[in-house]
């Protein structure tokens, strides 16, 4: 072997590539500076600055608002709703949602509950009950079986009194109960409204004319999912104790 040869092909070769090797290394240490600084550094110090934003939907705003200060964020009620289903003054929705990442110091925006929806209850004297019934879901409030009394001086068959009375601030969906004029009961057969929703009217108003009632006002409406002629709605409801002979009104599905 020729270690003359050998020496000088070695140090031919650290003079050639070692400057290579050098320059690429000298690259990638650069490189690598430059990706922690403009990523990983960013990265740690934003990290340090966020802060996850809790669940605070169902609290009151001094509840949340501790939370929050606990988590470097801050609250800001941006508005009012009703909501049947949420106590008065506590939190609706939020924004952002809980579980988001937001800078410390962000201002987390929600709405407040006012509590279920109010409705005044409207005066029913002189009415029939159909008529209160309508002008009752007009406001957004339900009517109840009635309660049958007997004054003389007043008018037959109209209602006298309802509870809550008239001119009274409720809940909305709230059911009124009415007092409807009618003669002593001691006079009279009192029959009680059996469940006519869901049959068929033929059944119904032979069924009605077993015990003593008769049919009224029937109205149609579309329902193409049920058999023509089923009752989806009667008035009196069922369970109301009323003298024989009186009417029954029903809502009937159709398919024209």
């Amino acid at each position: 072997m020729d270690w003359n040869k050998l020496k000088s092909g070695f140090l031919l070769f650290i003079h050639r590539e070692w400057p290579k090797r050098i320059g690429i290394l000298i690259l990638a240490f650069l490189f690598c500076l430059l990706v922690f600084d403009q990523v990983l550094m960013p990265f740690l110090v934003r990290l340090g600055q966020e802060s996850v934003v809790p669940n605070i939907t169902g609290l009151t705003q001094d509840e949340a608002e501790a939370i929050l200060k606990d988590k470097g964020l801050n609250l800001r009620v941006i508005g009012e709703e009703y909501d049947l289903k949420k106590p008065v003054g506590t939190i609706i929705s939020q924004v952002p949602d809980s579980s988001s990442r937001v800078k410390r110091g962000r201002m987390i925006k929600v709405v407040l509950s006012k509590g279920g929806e109010k409705a005044t209850v409207p005066n029913l004297r002189g009415m029939s009950y159909r008529q209160a019934e309508v002008t009752l879901d007009n406001r957004g409030l339900k009517i109840g079986n009635p309660v049958y009394v007997s004054v003389d001086s007043l008018p037959r068959d109209e209602i006298i009194a309802s509870f809550p009375s008239a001119g009274t601030v409720v809940p909305l969906g709230m059911e009124i109960r009415v007092l409807i004029n009618q003669e002593q009961a001691d006079t009279l057969e009192i029959v009680k409204v059996p469940k006519f929703k869901g049959e068929n009217i033929k059944e119904v108003n032979s069924e009605m004319e077993k015990i003593g009632l008769k049919l009224g006002k029937v109205e149609y409406k579309v329902k193409n999912k049920l058999l023509p002629g089923t009752v989806l709605k009667q008035i009196p409801k069922e369970g109301a104790e009323v003298r024989k002979g009186s009417i029954v009104e029903l809502e009937v599905s159709t398919t024209d």
